[in-house]
């Protein structure tokens, strides 16, 4: 048997650990599990336990496992797995008898109480590794959209493009469509970038042409027309009134009068 390792971890009792709680540590050669007490290595833990006055389900209840958790080697497992597979299709008796038993459980689990003790430090370690997995998966997703747009633009990096544009007079709308980011990102990443944002109600002739160009184009994406002084123009000769054309661009009175008016 190989030579044990001493006591790195503790559980909250102060027992000495030769494996960290909460998970089970398998050997890479051979797929063999460490015992956390002694730390002694065993393609199956559910009967050594038992030296230290153990059953698996407690084992697993003080070291934080999962309840189902195998304390057998993963090749173990899975000759027994087939094993048993092959057993219950060939063996009619056995299937009966596993239907049998799996109401009686559904019975026993449906009359019940609501169980409220705490999630085993092991379950709770694998949900968080999940979430951060998934929010990794999320970043890398955005990062890759994001270079691809700086590329279009012509820029490595965000801070370039951000030095770039928005001193020119891009306004925060037409950065936000061009990169993509929302405007709390924006502003942070502007931060980042050392860059100053504008006051509110100081604008530059850029920005002001910028939110301009932005409004029409959305104006017309909601009416589905790419000439929208011309859709405007022919419902004004058709007897719309002010009030309505607002209504179908999502726009004031005025703008609308102002749009017709710009040609």
């Amino acid at each position: 048997m190989r030579a044990t390792h001493g006591h790195l971890w503790q559980l909250a009792d102060g027992t000495g650990l030769h494996a960290r709680p909460g998970e089970l540590t398998v050997e890479d050669a051979t797929g063999r599990l460490c015992c956390h007490l002694c730390g002694r290595w065993f393609t199956s833990l559910g009967s050594h336990v038992r030296v230290h006055g153990h059953t698996a389900q407690t084992y697993r209840a003080a070291m934080g496992l999962c309840v189902r958790e195998p304390l057998t080697a993963a090749t173990l497992s899975t000759a027994i797995r087939q094993r048993q597979a092959g057993r219950y299709h060939r063996d009619e008796q056995l299937r009966e008898t596993f239907a049998q038993g799996s109401a009686l459980l559904r019975e026993a689990h449906a009359g019940a109480p609501p169980r409220d003790d705490d999630e085993p430090p092991q379950r709770v370690a694998r949900r968080r590794a999940a979430l951060q997995a998934g929010r990794d998966t999320v970043a890398a997703r955005r990062a890759h959209k994001l270079r691809d747009r700086l590329a279009r633009l012509g820029h490595e990096t965000l801070d370039d493009y951000l030095r770039c544009a928005y001193p020119s007079g891009a306004s925060l709308e037409s950065l936000a469509a061009a990169t993509g980011l929302g405007r709390a990102r924006l502003r942070a990443a502007l931060d980042e970038a050392g860059i100053a944002v504008r006051l509110t109600g100081v604008n530059t002739v850029a920005g002001r042409r910028s939110r301009a160009v932005t409004a029409e184009r959305i104006a017309a994406a909601r009416l589905g027309t790419d000439d929208l002084h011309g859709w405007l123009c022919a419902r004004r000769n058709a007897g719309w009134s002010l009030v309505r054309l607002a209504e179908a661009v999502g726009h004031s009175t005025h703008w609308v009068r102002w749009r017709l008016d710009a040609g």
